[in-house]
């Protein structure tokens, strides 16, 4: 049975409100000015209107959903791919799509659900892929199959970041470390990484004001070292950020700290596509990690740092920077006790 995007059951998840397009609808997390606003940074600007963190959901019985993509387009060379999750009463049931690196364009994505036809109608969400862009085109469910709308839960955290809240060279959208703590603390959120972004404050100020949040977590400062001048520039860019995201009555704000890189260690690949990773890099991660640390100690006990998530075990970082999903179940469980407070 097919159903067009425009059918009432099914429920849109994104920080935005769906982009109607030709061909369907696009879930955008940041809105139009900020791709103005980051001009000219080629890197950042395809990573912001990717749909990390960006779904559906619907109630069914149907024993399978299909999703069904648009102008598929994949921006980094990492495996991408949908995911499902079936909210049974007793535990979600988590149902990974395959690998998508290799179709680009109009794509379907049939995942089994494991329910019955005549069964209760369960909710069920999907996810869209973390590193890339498309849109919705439809959705199938088999022959017969009930449905019914089921509401997105209000989100509660919202999770600043670069590449690495982004979810970077994890396949699954729910191996990313955000997706595994907003499901295990009930902490819907808006998953606002952004791969190769740098501290741009008003990147996020939109969101900030958007509502109370829970729990905000920034993440950003490993891009300040790949160049010297960038580096100089982390703290005053950080402070700046502090002082806007504490100017509002959020109620548990968290600095994760730029991580271990193995280059600090003179171990690891020489370069991450086209940045190098000697130890002039390592030597300024560690700058940026301390400068960091000395602008935004001050403003505790309102912002609290972390640090220390990223396991130091080059294995677990095979391009050098970025974890695969046994890494990101490691930075998930270190940075849960920030969160929970």
């Amino acid at each position: 049975m097919q159903l067009t995007v425009d059918d009432p059951r099914l429920t849109w998840v994104a920080p935005q409100a769906p982009m109607r397009e030709a061909d369907g609808l696009r879930l955008a997390r940041f809105p139009a000015a900020t791709a103005a606003l980051l001009a000219g940074q080629i890197g950042p600007l395809a990573n912001v209107r990717s749909s990390s963190g960006c779904g559906l959901r619907l109630a069914t019985d149907s024993p399978w959903i299909e999703l069904q993509l648009a102008r598929l387009r994949h921006h980094q060379p990492f495996p991408a791919a949908c995911a499902l999750e079936v909210e049974h009463a007793d535990g979600v049931a988590i149902v990974p799509g395959a690998d998508l690196r290799e179709q680009q364009g109009e794509v379907r994505v049939r995942l089994p659900t494991g329910l019955e036809r005549g069964g209760p109608l369960t909710p069920c969400a999907l996810w869209l892929p973390l590193i890339s862009t498309c849109v919705v085109a439809g959705v199938a469910v088999a022959d017969g199959a009930q449905l019914a709308a089921t509401p997105a839960p209000v989100p509660r955290w919202l999770a600043i970041g670069d590449s690495l809240t982004q979810g970077f060279s994890v396949q699954s959208p729910t191996d990313c470390w955000v997706h595994r703590l907003s499901r295990r603390l009930a902490l819907p959120g808006w998953n606002l990484g952004v791969g190769g972004l740098k501290i741009e404050p008003e990147a996020f100020r939109w969101a900030l004001e958007a509502r109370v949040w829970d729990v905000v977590t920034i993440g950003l400062g490993s891009n300040h070292a790949w160049r010297q001048s960038d580096a100089d520039t982390a703290a005053e860019r950080a402070a700046h950020l502090a002082r806007l995201v504490l100017a509002g009555p959020h109620r548990r704000v968290v600095w994760i700290l730029p991580p271990w890189k193995p280059c600090e260690a003179g171990k690891g690949p020489s370069d991450f596509q086209g940045v190098p990773l000697g130890p002039d890099t390592g030597e300024r991660v560690r700058q940026v990690r301390e400068s960091l640390r000395t602008a935004l100690t001050p403003f505790a006990p309102r912002l609290v740092l972390a640090e220390g998530h990223v396991p130091e075990d080059v294995r677990l970082l095979p391009d050098g920077l970025h974890p695969v999903a046994h890494g990101s179940a490691i930075i998930a469980e270190r940075l849960e006790p920030a969160l929970r407070g």
